[in-house]
């Protein structure tokens, strides 16, 4: 039914073509052929006009910014509506050829997740649980570099340590990871590395007086950080990882 063929989500896009068929054209391109399926919020035929500009912007208001967007298609778009767009915030992608605009459309979705992950890196926590090997312990403050086993998760660098069992002492951050001689981003569970630990707010924390070897070392999780990684890092992530975050939760008592 036609009715199905131009129905609209709750939020998506605004697409607009010169033509009913070109329309329905596109939405069943940009619904059934994509991968992940581009949402449609409000469709149009015609010219592109400061209405339109006006309809779409409220994307920006609901928190989908990636979403006040116009997809043209085989349309002329107004002076006013250019000149409206820019003010609201609006991005305008225009083609001739369907498979162009969803080019356009994709590639400003992975710069918008590209950034999207480096800022929230800044926040996300991946869960761990690594204990020191004391046969390689090689500075004992900071900072801190010994060798390490996880037990459990991925550590990265940047991740801040703490022992639940000393009271959420905190040890320090992650600053590089070294395996045979090479420095890595990651070590997952059964690798053994050798890490840099420093701690800005505590250089004075040394291993052998506040702890030792007996106390396994925890990634540092918050609520904040766990709600960064299911934004936008569930695919870094397995099974066995989001099991250890439930675990974490309970470790940090985090509803």
């Amino acid at each position: 039914m036609l009715e199905d063929k131009l129905s609209t989500d709750k939020t998506g896009v605004l697409v607009q073509a010169s033509t009913l068929g070109a329309l329905e054209a596109l939405l069943q391109f940009l619904r059934e052929e994509t991968k992940p399926p581009i949402p449609v919020s409000a469709i149009g035929i015609g010219t592109i006009q400061k209405r339109d500009i006006t309809k779409i912007s409220i994307m920006n208001e609901k928190g989908h910014p990636e979403y006040a967007t116009v997809l043209a298609f085989d349309v002329d778009v107004s002076r006013e509506a250019r000149e409206h767009a820019q003010e609201m915030n609006v991005r305008i992608m225009t083609a001739d050829i369907i498979y162009h605009l969803f080019d356009q459309f994709t590639r400003f979705m992975d710069e918008l997740n590209m950034r999207r992950q480096e800022e929230a890196s800044a926040i996300a926590v991946f869960p761990s649980i690594i204990k020191i090997l004391p046969q390689h312990v090689f500075n004992q403050k900071d900072p801190i570099i010994v060798g390490v086993e996880i037990v459990e998760g991925i550590l990265k660098v940047g991740t801040p340590l703490c022992i639940p069992a000393l009271g959420g002492l905190h040890i320090g951050k992650i600053d590089s990871i070294e395996s045979n001689g090479k420095e890595q981003q990651t070590a997952r569970k059964g690798a053994s590395v050798a890490v840099k630990i420093v701690n800005e707010s505590n250089p004075n924390i040394t291993y052998g007086r506040q702890f030792d070897a007996t106390n396994m070392l925890y990634s540092t999780l918050t609520r904040a950080s766990i709600d960064a990684l299911k934004a936008h890092f569930k695919e870094s992530l397995e099974n066995d990882d989001w099991r250890l975050v439930v675990k974490l939760k309970k470790v940090f008592n985090i509803i």
